[in-house]
């Protein structure tokens, strides 16, 4: 039977850090669950929560120690650096010289961390490691995708006044600076004016700029993605 000391220890040390540890857990797993990633809402919980019930085991093993003899704190704790590895590596790819999943398996390692740092009393830095860890996932996620993203390549249609090659002389100009000259493109006559259609990415916006110069051309009647 439960004595009042060990339910004292249940209700103001186990349960917060317990309670700590799903909340932080989840709300990472949250952000991977979203994605469709291997290691998602309940595994993240799951992990940050054994994290810290062998960090708060590795203590209180600790400190029953017998008088005079030494209680090695991290002895069970030094185990989960290492065995959360293994589980790391189960979510890592090797397909066709591409590797995927490196991403999930750093996630499980630090949600460890974050686990043991709940574990060992440590809540508020836990809490901070947590909006770390996110703001990383999210924020630099899409600095990651605009910035080193994969292009997404949409034709553009460029309505030019037919004026004796002026006009389509400042489109060449233009469209070199790029790297893109106007003969590597497709130019047709539609009434009286002329219409050239061209490829850029939409996906970064170092990549589309060009567009906006064109149309700052006097002779250029309309810019026309299409999408």
């Amino acid at each position: 039977m439960i004595s009042w000391t060990e339910f004292g220890i249940l209700l103001h040390d186990f349960l917060p850090k317990a309670l700590l540890a799903i909340a932080c857990g989840g709300l990472i797993g949250v952000e991977r669950e979203i994605k469709s990633k291997p290691a998602g809402f309940r595994t993240n919980i799951l992990i940050c929560l054994g994290s810290m019930l062998f960090m708060w085991l590795s203590l209180r093993v600790a400190a029953m120690a017998e008088p005079g003899r030494f209680g090695d704190p991290g002895r069970i704790a030094a185990q989960v650096v290492t065995g959360i590895g293994f589980l790391g590596a189960g979510t890592i790819i090797q397909s066709r010289g591409r590797i995927t999943g490196l991403t999930s398996a750093a996630m499980i390692w630090v949600v460890a961390a974050v686990g043991m740092l709940i574990g060992a009393g440590h809540g508020p830095m836990g809490i901070v490691a947590t909006v770390l860890i996110l703001l990383v996932l999210v924020g630099l996620g899409l600095i990651e995708r605009r910035v080193f993203g994969k292009c997404v390549y949409y034709d553009c249609q460029i309505a030019f006044t037919d004026d004796q090659g002026h006009t389509r002389a400042e489109i060449d100009r233009t469209l070199r600076g790029v790297g893109r000259p106007v003969d590597s493109f497709t130019v047709k006559r539609v009434a009286d004016h002329l219409v050239m259609t061209l490829q850029y990415c939409d996906v970064h916006p170092q990549h589309r700029r060009f567009l906006g110069d064109l149309l700052k051309i006097d002779g250029v009647r309309e810019v026309r993605p299409l999408r």
